[in-house]
């Protein structure tokens, strides 16, 4: 069966499938500014040479406490740090010490060199856990859409010298995330973007699994659309094949948007996810 540019553009760009995108952003930047208010936290901390390799740190009340790495969505071309803050409120109060991660975006930077650096981060904070307030051997990720495809590719196994060390990292938990990135060419984004066919293999996941040493966790919402569905679907099927223990999980009545308003509190379903995978404190 044919599908026409407007559905291909339906189902992989989330904000023509929820046409309320934006309620769901202002209703984050209001938490976010809260939980900065309310939360000690360290901005900007530099993680590379890059304008937006930075990174604010919330941490909890013991040093040597459980990190954890929060990548923001935006199809590589969007979003910021700042408008997710409020992840510290889910983890923070149960002893999880929180970094909200920064990469550089596109077109100032290709995808290709948005997911190098960002698995170079991934390895400076597992280098300076102590100094962030956390313990290199408890550290765990998650990432949302475009964060949730660059933490899946920063753990790829066949990364070669660019490898992360086995172990860097415990567990990530992928919400969200797109895959497989062919589809990406097709649709209106891409002119920012900048994706081009060749670069196609090289930043897909699925083409470039992560370690089996990282526990994984793939969330999506049930009211995705179906080809949005089918990448986390089929990842956690992939990764399953190869040996890694991973878990699939559909959230009943979430969209690409709302599925983030599951990770405001403690007691909220990924935040839960989260903090079972980072061996939080009850």
């Amino acid at each position: 069966m044919s599908v026409t540019p407007d559905d291909h553009e339906w189902q992989y760009n989330p904000r023509h499938s929820v046409p309320d995108f934006a309620r769901h952003a202002e209703r984050a930047a209001e938490l976010s500014r809260a939980a900065r208010e309310r939360n000690a936290a360290r901005y900007d901390i530099a993680y590379g040479d890059s304008p937006l390799s930075t990174l604010d740190v919330f941490p909890a009340a013991t040093p040597g406490a459980p990190l954890h790495v929060f990548l923001h969505g935006g199809y590589w071309r969007g979003r910021d740090k700042a408008d997710y803050s409020y992840v510290a409120d889910a983890l923070v109060p149960r002893g999880v010490t929180t970094v909200v991660m920064n990469y550089d975006l596109c077109p100032a930077a290709t995808l290709p060199e948005i997911a190098r650096r960002t698995r170079e981060g991934l390895r400076w904070i597992h280098r300076n856990a102590a100094a962030l307030g956390g313990d290199p051997d408890r550290l765990t990720v998650s990432g949302h859409s475009a964060g949730a495809h660059l933490i899946a590719l920063a753990l790829a196994d066949d990364a070669g010298a660019d490898r992360l060390e086995d172990g860097a990292v415990k567990a990530a938990i992928l919400i969200s995330g797109i895959y497989e990135l062919e589809p990406v060419l097709g649709i209106t984004v891409n002119e920012t973007i900048g994706l081009r066919p060749e670069m196609v293999d090289g930043v897909s996941p699925m083409r470039h699994p992560p370690s089996t040493a990282t526990a994984l966790t793939v969330v999506v919402g049930s009211a995705e659309t179906p080809a949005w569905i089918a990448q986390s679907r089929d990842f956690a099927t992939l990764c399953r094949g190869r040996g890694s223990r991973c878990s699939y999980h559909t959230l009943a009545g979430e969209d690409h948007f709302s599925i983030m308003a599951r990770m405001e509190r403690p007691d909220d379903a990924l935040s839960r996810l989260v903090l079972d995978a980072a061996g939080a404190k009850e």
